[in-house]
C-alpha cells in the first residue's frame, strides 16, 4: 500500500475542532480506516502481474500469451454462405447474410447447422446487416456495416420477439449516427467508423467499432428508442485487429471477436466497472487461423461462459473453405474457483508454498492444522488445470506434493487451496 501522507492525519485532526471527546475519538478511527482503504492492482491470480493485496482491480492485469482450439460443430449451408452474426435466443440460434442478401433471418440447427425457419422482415432492405442482439422483448439487427465510412443511413432494426413465431416479422427502426463522426467522405476499407459488433446490457445497446485504419475500437452506447438517436462515444481499446462480432454472457463475460491479416483473435473483458467494458481485465485468446477456421465474423454466448462462433465462407488462393459452426468456452479463464477471492484472518492465512520458484516438486507449509476436508488445485496461466487433489484433512506442518514438474513449460502458475467456503490463492512461478 502507498505511503500515507502524514499531513493527513493532522488535517483529519484539525478539522474535528471543537467537538466532544467522543466524537473527536470516531473522526480519528475514521481517519485510520480511510487510511487503510482497499489497495488497487490486479485482481486475477492466473495474471502475470497478480497482486495478492489488490482488493480493488485496476485493469491492469497482464497474461500470457494464450491458445485456444475452437470446436468444429458443424459445416453451414450455401444459403448462410456470408454468415455474418449469431444471436442464442430461447427459440434457438439465429444468424443472417451481409451486405445486399435478403432481410432475413435464418434460425438454425445448433448441432447440424441446418436451417430450420427463415424470417423474412418486411418493408426494409439489407444494405450491410451485421450483428444480432437482444433483450427481454426485443431481438435488433444491426444494419450498420460501413466500409466506406459514408454511411448516413445507419439503422438497428427492432424486432418484437413475439413476431419470431410467424411467417415474416415487422421491425421498427432506431436510426444514428455517431456522436464524433464529422468527416464522411468514402474511404474504402481506410476509415474507422465501420462497426460489426453490438449487444444489449442493462438499458442501451453497446456498438463497437471496426477501425479500419488504426486497428483500435471505440465502444459507443445507444438508447433502443425507436426514432433518430445518437451513439455517445464512451471509450476506446486497441485491439490490434479487426473487430467482427460481440457478446456478453449471462455473468457479464463479455468477448469480442476479430482477426488480424491471417490470424482470428478474442479479447475476453471481465471484472469492469459498471458497463465500462474497457476498464477491467482485458486477455487477448488467439484462436488460430482462417484457413483452419474461417473468416470468424458471429459469436454468441448460450448461458454463460459457452457459446458458438460462425465464419463466413470463403476462397482465396485457390482454396474454398464452407461457412462453419464452431463453438467456444470461456470457463478456464472465468470459473469462480481460479478469481482471486480475499478473506483475511481465516484457517487458510500464512500457507506457503516451497520452494518457489518450483522445479521438479512443490510442497506445502500449513501454520495451522485444517480439519475440514481440502482440495488443492493447480493451474497454468490459460486457466487449464494441472493438478488436483482431495484430502479428508490436514495436519499442520510440511506437505509434499510430489508434482513432478520438470516437463511443465515455465511460467505462471496459481494454486488454489479450497475449504469449506473459504479459498486462498499463491500465485507460483515454474
Amino acid at each position: 500500500m502507498e505511503e500515507q501522507d502524514p499531513a493527513y492525519g493532522l488535517q483529519c485532526f484539525f478539522k474535528s475542532f471543537p467537538m466532544r471527546k467522543y466524537t473527536l475519538l470516531f473522526i480519528l478511527l475514521g481517519c485510520t480506516a480511510l487510511s487503510t482503504l482497499a489497495q488497487p492492482g490486479c485482481t486475477d491470480p492466473l495474471a502475470l502481474n497478480y497482486s495478492p493485496e489488490a482488493q480493488t482491480n485496476d485493469g491492469s492485469c497482464q497474461y500470457a500469451t494464450t491458445t485456444y482450439e475452437l470446436q468444429p460443430r458443424a459445416e453451414l449451408p450455401k444459403e448462410l454462405q456470408e454468415s455474418s452474426a449469431l444471436l442464442h435466443t430461447s427459440q434457438g440460434l439465429w444468424s443472417l447474410n451481409d451486405a445486399g442478401n435478403r432481410p432475413t433471418l435464418y434460425r438454425i440447427d445448433s448441432l447440424e447447422g441446418s436451417i430450420v425457419q427463415r424470417l423474412p422482415i418486411r418493408g426494409v432492405s439489407n444494405v450491410d446487416w451485421e450483428e444480432l442482439a437482444q433483450d427481454a422483448a426485443h431481438l435488433y439487427i444491426g444494419d450498420f456495416g460501413n466500409n466506406f465510412g459514408n454511411r448516413s443511413n445507419l439503422t438497428i432494426y427492432k424486432v418484437a420477439k413475439s413476431e419470431l413465431q410467424k411467417d415474416s416479422a415487422s421491425a421498427e427502426a432506431i436510426r444514428f449516427r455517431y456522436s464524433d463522426q464529422t468527416d464522411f467522405t468514402k474511404r474504402p476499407n481506410a476509415n474507422d467508423y465501420d462497426c460489426e459488433a453490438f449487444f444489449f446490457y442493462r438499458d442501451s445497446l453497446h456498438l463497437f467499432s471496426k477501425n479500419w485504419i488504426n486497428g483500435q475500437t471505440r465502444h459507443y452506447v445507444l438508447p433502443t428508442t425507436v426514432g433518430d438517436q445518437v451513439a455517445q462515444l464512451r471509450d476506446s481499446f486497441d485491439v490490434s485487429g479487426l473487430i467482427t462480432g460481440a457478446d456478453i454472457d449471462e455473468n457479464g463475460g463479455v468477448v469480442l471477436l476479430g482477426y488480424s491479416g491471417l490470424i482470428n483473435f478474442m479479447w475476453l473483458l471481465f471484472d469492469y466497472q459498471d458497463s465500462r467494458f474497457f476498464s477491467g481485465n482485458k486477455r487477448l485468446i488467439s484462436l488460430g487461423g482462417l484457413l483452419t477456421n474461417g473468416q470468424t465474423e458471429g459469436i454468441a454466448f448460450k448461458g454463460a461462459n459457452f457459446g458458438y462462433i460462425s465464419s463466413e465462407g470463403l476462397s482465396f488462393g485457390g482454396i474454398a473453405l464452407s461457412p462453419k459452426l464452431q463453438t467456444f468456452s470461456v470457463k478456464q479463464w472465468t470459473e469462480p474457483e481460479i478469481v482471486a477471492t480475499h478473506s483475511p484472518q481465516t484457517a487458510l492465512e500464512g500457507i506457503r508454498a516451497v520452494p518457489n520458484p518450483f522445479d521438479r516438486n512443490l510442497g506445502l507449509y500449513l501454520p495451522k492444522p485444517l480439519p475440514e476436508p481440502v482440495s488443492l488445485s493447480l493451474h497454468n496461466s490459460a486457466g487449464q488445470l494441472m493438478l488436483k487433489r482431495d484430502y479428508s484433512s490436514l495436519a499442520s506442518g510440511p506437505l509434499d506434493l510430489q508434482i513432478a514438474a520438470q516437463d511443465w513449460p515455465p511460467g505462471v502458475y496459481v494454486l488454489t487451496i479450497t475449504t469449506g467456503e473459504q479459498k486462498h490463492h499463491l500465485r507460483l512461478v515454474h
